[in-house]
């Protein structure tokens, strides 16, 4: 018997594995999670973080407790953290996106708004100004993560 021909093509049908479809739902409340629970996680430790450096710079607890509450918003430490949430807006709509696998941005609009909601109801003391361009921010990052994560599916499932 001869060795078998290393040019001729394998006699089993060959194909490729199709793509597991993703899930819109919970690519949604994965981006949601990320995005309030990443955003709610980081003010956490900013705060502790900034209150622990006003103690050792000589700050009673009283004027700490006032300078946490009360933050002047165009402050640098309230700056740092507009610009730490909208990393994890950004984060979300991204995780959306690559876990939905399809109508990506459809699902980053809702989490754009969810978490755009969210964020006007807990800070509805915040001047009007500030809550618009948070709005704007947060929306803007949403869906430029979702807009990336789309992207990034396209490349990784090929032409279709």
């Amino acid at each position: 018997m001869s060795a078998p021909d290393p040019y001729r093509p394998p006699a089993a049908p060959v194909a490729d594995r199709e793509r597991p479809r993703g899930s819109p739902v919970k690519g949604m409340m994965f981006g949601v999670l990320v995005d309030l629970g990443g955003s709610f996680a980081a003010a956490i430790a900013m705060s502790f973080a900034y209150g622990i450096w006003l103690a050792a710079s000589g700050m009673a607890p009283g004027e700490i407790e006032e300078a946490l509450t009360q933050r002047d918003p165009g402050s640098a430490f309230s700056l740092f953290a507009y610009a730490v949430g909208t990393g994890f807006s950004w984060l979300g709509g991204y995780v959306c996106a690559r876990t939905a696998k399809e109508t990506e941005l459809k699902c980053a609009g809702v989490v754009a708004t969810v978490s755009s909601v969210t964020g006007l109801l807990l800070s509805m003391d915040q001047p009007l100004e500030l809550n618009l361009a948070l709005l704007l921010l947060t929306v803007g990052a949403v869906m430029l993560g979702g807009w990336i994560g789309q992207q990034r599916n396209r490349r990784q499932d090929g032409p279709s």
